[in-house]
């Protein structure tokens, strides 16, 4: 019976447990029923209470549209100086990024190199002057020489023709005094056949016949004839010897005679190379002044060190106006659209003011940036002093200036695609939905072209977004 009792009693305990825990079960589900309720019914007293909003009451006013650009501090004007020969460097007075003023010495060059330098160039002056006197003179000789053989050869050869001639006509006359001769011979001994038979003609015409034969060999006239004939020959052989020489002298002469032509480039070359020397010359003795600034600017490259030898064209030193500074900016194509050149612009470079005009628009997108669709825009800087060149700033570019005008807070607006709306409060204080043609803004306002007007409220809420219709509070 114990045993009965206790498992009685177990059971009894266990049935209690479950009843406390399903009424505990209840309460707690109660409660989370009331939560909900409770939490439901805040819900709706909130959804139904007027949304706190801002508002701007529409009346026309002034506005400036003004674009912000990032740029840089950079110079318009620029003096890359060369070397004008090959100079010794005496002393470089500046470093990179030095100011300097327009007159200031920048570059000495060595004086004694440059006096050496002009001394050489005045002997080499002189030298080219005595070679171009030379030619002329040489010319000149060979020019006499080749005179002398053409006027000498025209002479020869009229008197080898008329020696010639006069030779013919001579052993013309030898060769007649020889035919008459040996025609009297035969006469002769024509003369002994007939008369044979006469022994005193026979003789006699014998003896003529000795004679004649004698004449033949001995005669003076022939003799003369001869004579004379020996003489031309010899005459006519030194006409040739001397014409041979002549012919050679015109030959060898030719090539050594300076033609019109060959005068006039020998001229020129003369006055290249004395317009060469000079101008050589006066770049030494300008270079004995060094290198001077001329204008007002910063040292941006020095490539030249003291003590060296730099060569003709290379490059010493350069500087950078700091007179002539503008702000090279890159506006993108929505901002570029209304930029012009002429408009004013301002900065705030090292805690300073200062004023500017846009002066030049790129027509290439991505010149010189890495951003391949910024288009270049340089704004000239009205008062360029204390300028560090290379600094980043933001230009201020007022691209417009329109007055009495209606305008709208930026915050009003609502963009939905491109198209844009305001909220406008009614008299039943509701947010009325209203689309509106938007002209130029600024950072704070924009332009209305139309639908709204002036007196019209427009509201707009900083925790929620409004909707049309929704009731509204101020």
């Amino acid at each position: 019976m114990r045993g009965i009792e206790k498992k009685v009693n177990h059971k009894r305990k266990e049935g209690l447990k479950m009843s406390i825990l399903k009424k505990k079960t209840m309460a707690i589900i109660g409660g989370a029923l009331a939560i909900v309720v409770a939490t439901g019914s805040i819900a709706s007293i909130y959804a139904k209470a007027a949304v706190k909003v801002s508002s701007y009451t529409i009346a026309k006013s002034d506005m400036q549209q003004v674009i912000e650009l990032n740029g840089t501090v950079q110079s318009n004007d620029s003096d890359m100086f060369f070397a004008d020969a090959n100079l010794k460097v005496d002393k470089v007075y500046f470093k990179v990024g030095d100011e300097v003023k327009k007159g200031d010495l920048l570059v000495s060059f060595d004086k004694a190199d440059i006096d050496n330098q002009i001394a050489l160039l005045k002997l080499d002056a002189e030298a080219k002057e005595g070679s171009y006197n030379n030619a002329l003179q040489v010319s000149d000789k060979y020019s006499a020489l080749y005179s002398e053989a053409t006027r000498n050869l025209g002479v020869l050869n009229k008197q080898i023709a008329d020696t010639e001639e006069a030779i013919i006509n001579k052993q013309a006359e030898i060769n007649k005094r020889c035919s008459d001769l040996a025609y009297d011979g035969a006469k002769i001994q024509v003369a002994i056949v007939e008369n044979s038979a006469d022994a005193d003609k026979s003789k006699e015409y014998q003896k003529q016949l000795y004679n004649n034969a004698y004449v033949q060999n001995y005669d003076s006239e022939l003799v003369r004839l001869q004579e004379e004939l020996g003489r031309l020959n010899t005459q006519l052989a030194d006409f040739k010897e001397y014409k041979a020489e002549m012919t050679s002298q015109k030959a060898s002469s030719y090539p050594g005679v300076l033609t019109e032509g060959g005068k006039a480039e020998l001229e020129a070359n003369k006055a290249a190379a004395d317009l060469s020397n000079a101008n050589e010359i006066e770049k030494l003795e300008a270079a004995k002044n060094g290198i001077v600034a001329n204008f007002n600017g910063i040292i941006t490259d020095v490539y030249a060190e003291e003590g060296s030898i730099v060569s003709l064209g290379t490059p010493i030193i350069s500087v950078d106006s700091s007179e002539d500074i503008c702000v090279k900016c890159y506006a993108n194509k929505y901002d570029i659209m209304n930029i012009a050149e002429g408009q004013n612009a301002s900065f705030n470079i090292l805690s300073k003011d200062y004023s500017g005009k846009v002066t030049r628009i790129e027509k290439i997108a991505g010149l010189n940036t890495a951003a391949s669709t910024g288009v270049g825009v340089d704004v000239a800087i009205d008062n360029p002093e204390d300028l560090i060149l290379g600094l980043e700033v933001k230009a201020k570019l007022n691209t417009a200036s329109l007055t009495d005008i209606v305008t709208v807070p930026k915050s009003a607006l609502v963009n939905e695609d491109n198209n844009y709306f305001v909220f406008v409060s009614n008299s039943d204080k509701k947010a009325v939905k209203t689309s509106v043609e938007i002209g130029i803004q600024n950072d704070d306002y924009a332009e209305v072209l139309s639908g709204v007007k002036e007196g019209d409220i427009v509201v707009w809420s900083d925790s929620k977004e409004l909707s049309d219709g929704d009731e509204i509070r101020f």
